[in-house]
């Protein structure tokens, strides 16, 4: 994998890209200057983009960008492959059953996201929920509320409904900034009753987990540590393995909190849109695993992101990868 490493000549202290990788049954070693002095982020995304240069040219695709802590160049590899084979399953498909599939992967999703959080409802009973939708935006009843519904069936329609938005913005490749991530909130907290006041807003209130001693910040810290977290996410997306970088910026926003509900499902969707944004498949975090996911969480509160990197590796392959 490509890393930092410091070389001295005549006592003077220098460093370089490397990256070492087989040819030919002997091992090698590519590197790219970078200079007599720590590289800044730019310096070191530009030595990459030589560095990747050179290892192509010796046909060998440079699989881990040097700031990536827990992924390694093995399971990068695997990852690739899970790409690849979900990319050939899709392939094989009419445009008909691509569509039944995208449907049943979204509604898993929506069962096991919002059951994670508690819900009851079923895979069946989400599907209804939406199917019903659908069938009134058919009639081209757009504007028409569905009443008589409870909490969770309105969740699982805004949830859906976030989906249709990240869809679009996918579309388009839109950045992840706080104007998109508040907008998918306000939708998430539709006709959810006593929170319509906290709809697309971060919090302006303290929020607690039940069985949990983490004191998650201060409602007037919250904008500036979102303001943190994306300009994070911006300057590292060249620079951290896809999958490492979506699960950190899960985990550390998960450890912000930055609205009073809907903190987990928010995480989820945004971990899945810079996913697909790097060519990566939708990726369910499985209600089975619910204790797990947690407890990867609770480690993120702490600033370990290994756990969930791991976890979110470990669902890729098994869930995409035709072994």
């Amino acid at each position: 994998m490509a890393h930092i490493v410091s070389r001295k000549v005549k006592g003077k202290k220098y460093y370089y890209l490397e990256e070492s990788f087989k040819d030919m049954e002997k091992w090698v070693k590519e590197s790219a200057y970078l200079g007599p002095e720590k590289p800044s982020k730019q310096q070191l995304l530009s030595a990459f983009e030589k560095l990747k240069g050179k290892c192509k040219a010796r046909k060998h695709l440079v699989l881990v960008q040097p700031l990536t802590e827990f992924i390694s160049n093995k399971k990068a590899s695997e990852l690739q492959k899970a790409i690849d084979s979900k990319k050939e399953f899709l392939e094989k498909l009419t445009k008909k059953q691509k569509d039944e599939f995208a449907r049943r992967e979204r509604i898993t999703f929506i069962t096991d996201s919002n059951a994670i959080e508690g819900s009851s409802l079923t895979y069946s009973e989400t599907s209804n929920i939406i199917g019903q939708e659908k069938e009134i935006k058919k009639a081209g009843k757009k504007h028409l509320i569905i009443i008589g519904i409870n909490r969770e069936q309105q969740e699982a329609l805004n949830l859906k409904a976030c989906l249709d938005r990240y869809d679009k913005y996918l579309k388009i490749n839109q950045k992840i900034t706080e104007k998109t991530i508040l907008q998918l909130h306000y939708i998430l907290l539709a006709n959810i009753s006593g929170y319509e006041k906290y709809q697309g807003i971060y919090r302006p209130v303290k929020v607690y987990i039940v069985g949990s001693t983490h004191e998650f910040p201060l409602p007037q810290e919250v904008s500036g540590l979102m303001k943190q977290l994306i300009q994070w996410l911006w300057e590292n997306e060249e620079l951290i393995h896809p999958v490492e970088l979506a699960a950190k910026f899960h985990t550390k926003f998960t450890t912000i909190h930055p609205f009073a509900d809907g903190n987990g499902r928010m995480a989820r969707l945004l971990m899945n849109y810079i996913l697909q944004q790097k060519g990566f498949p939708f990726t369910n975090i499985p209600l089975k695993r619910r204790e797990t996911y947690m407890k990867t969480q609770a480690a993120g509160n702490k600033e370990n992101h290994k756990p969930f990197t791991k976890f979110l590796e470990e669902e890729i392959i098994k869930q995409h990868f035709d072994k």
